[in-house]
């Protein structure tokens, strides 16, 4: 899976690289080379490319890629919103030997050479974006804003060099303006930009990061992004001597009057993913309905002692609020558990609940939404929002448990720090029970898979959820898990 790094983090891996023998202006060359590369595949067969360059290395990479380009046969212009002759060190280098190359390189370095923008963007089949690159720290105002709008109002195709001009790298906002881009190309490596806050709105068409050299070793992070290979994890072995029992017995803990079907969805979406049993335990006046209409799993209005076996819990999907000696007995338990919901709500409301769902050495995850975050974490679901990793990093530490960070871009938090951002979904997915059916899923994986790594069993279910969310024919969270099916149908046949 890719890394997400922080700005700070791809600076040092530059300059690793850089101490490492390896040039700055090789490493903008190589930038170059990747853009040109691309814009050769995105971009008509004809037509002028008209690159736009800002005065520093994203700038650079503009000019590198145009020098690239022009050699090629393109026809290249590149509008500077910086003066060319006051760049420095690698990107001056490869501003002069474009223009040997015999690109045409436009200044237009106030708001009085507006017309030159404009008129540049009205001969483009293909823009490109190399003003500002992660670093941008300041609110966009005067000219650079201004031409930030221009790109947007030219309605031409825009390729942003490593990151949308004007997004933050590190937590996604607007700087005043942005460049809504059409595709974006990463150097070296993700950043945490691209996908927090309205940095997801303006990347666009996500490309592959482009590879300039920096060891896998030099991304310093911990952060990953999820994948459609996590999905292989899903292929049933081929062994013929397999049944239900193979697959793990799931128990859901939910349900009173008002709230019948959250533990039904819980276990729909076990079974989607291939839990082999799965077990309800309501209260008794919701038994005979979700009972009589839960026809693949087994409804209990009495405990039984055969939940002490269970591979994975499940609980709190509409529960209620006054399940408080259930959830403790559940959280004494040695059993891998899942708490989500009413789970979280009563956690949050009860210190001692708490300081012993900390305390267990069994696997436990938590599966907040913002609203439930913020109970836990004594703040509003606004500030939780406002700095999700911050929220994510706080639960960990205050839970001591697996988090799942459920909303847009959902993170996973591991207890030793690790962190996983699911860029799948849409708001699709902002619907009653979504999240019941979601907890079910990583219940049916945490006992399925029961041999396998717990990041293996939350990100799957996580991204397989969230792609599932993606697809069309489906409005209800009851109809989601035929479509996480549909997904586990299309994947190849054979065992691992």
């Amino acid at each position: 899976m890719k890394k997400i790094l922080t700005t700070e983090q791809m600076r040092q891996a530059d300059q690793t690289a850089i101490d490492g023998g390896v040039s700055a202006s090789e490493l903008m060359r190589r930038a170059g080379q990747a853009v040109a590369e691309t814009v050769q595949k995105v971009a008509p067969d004809t037509g002028r490319m008209v690159i736009v360059a800002g005065g520093g290395n994203n700038g650079g990479d503009g000019y590198a890629a145009a020098k690239i380009l022009s050699e090629k046969g393109g026809r290249v212009t590149v509008v500077a919103l910086s003066d060319p002759a006051k760049l420095k060190g690698a990107a001056a280098e490869f501003a002069e030997l474009a223009k040997q190359a015999g690109v045409k390189i436009r200044p237009a370095c106030t708001d009085e050479d507006s017309e030159v923008l404009t008129f540049w963007l009205t001969r483009a089949v293909l823009v490109v974006d190399a003003i500002f690159g992660t670093g941008l720290d300041r609110q966009l105002d005067g000219w650079m804003r201004q031409a930030v709008e221009i790109i947007n109002d030219s309605d031409r195709p825009v390729l942003a060099v490593d990151i949308a001009s004007g997004i933050n790298g590190d937590n996604g906002k607007v700087m005043g303006a942005a460049i809504e881009a059409d595709w974006t190309l990463p150097i070296a490596a993700v950043k945490w930009g691209h996908w927090l806050d309205e940095g997801r709105l303006h990347h666009g068409c996500m490309l592959s990061p482009a590879d300039i050299g920096i060891e896998p070793d030099d991304l310093a992070s911990d952060v990953h992004l999820l994948d459609e290979t996590l999905f292989g994890s899903l292929i049933p072995p081929a062994r013929p001597d397999l049944h239900k029992g193979s697959f793990g017995h799931v128990w859901v803990f939910g349900g009173c009057e008002g709230y019948t079907g959250a533990p039904r969805l819980a276990s729909q979406g076990a079974m989607a993913v291939h839990a082999g049993l799965v077990s309800i335990v309501c209260s008794s006046d919701i038994y005979p309905l979700l009972a009589a209409s839960s026809l693949e799993a087994m409804v209990h209005k009495r405990l039984p002692e055969a939940w002490l076996d269970a591979d994975a819990v499940v609980a709190g999907p509409g529960w209620g609020l006054h399940q408080q000696d259930a959830l403790r007995m559940l959280l004494e338990s040695d059993r891998t558990l899942l708490l989500d919901a009413d789970a979280l709500n009563m956690l949050a409301a009860d210190a001692d609940l708490k300081t012993l769902a900390a305390s267990r050495d069994a696997t436990t995850v938590f599966t907040p939404h913002p609203g439930e975050a913020g109970r836990l974490l004594d703040c509003s679901a606004a500030q939780v929002q406002q700095d999700r990793p911050a929220a994510l990093h706080r639960l960990v530490e205050l839970l001591q448990g697996w988090v799942v960070l459920k909303g847009a871009q959902t993170l996973i938090g591991a207890p030793d720090g690790c962190v996983w951002l699911c860029p799948f979904g849409n708001s699709r997915l902002a619907t009653a029970g979504s999240g019941d059916v979601l907890s079910g899923m990583i219940g049916g994986l945490l006992g399925q898979l029961r041999d396998m790594p717990v990041e293996l069993s939350l990100g799957t279910a996580v991204a397989l959820h969230a792609k599932a969310g993606e697809m069309m024919g489906w409005h209800r969270a009851g109809q989601l898990p035929d479509k996480v099916t549909e997904i586990r149908d299309a994947l190849p046949k054979e065992g691992l």
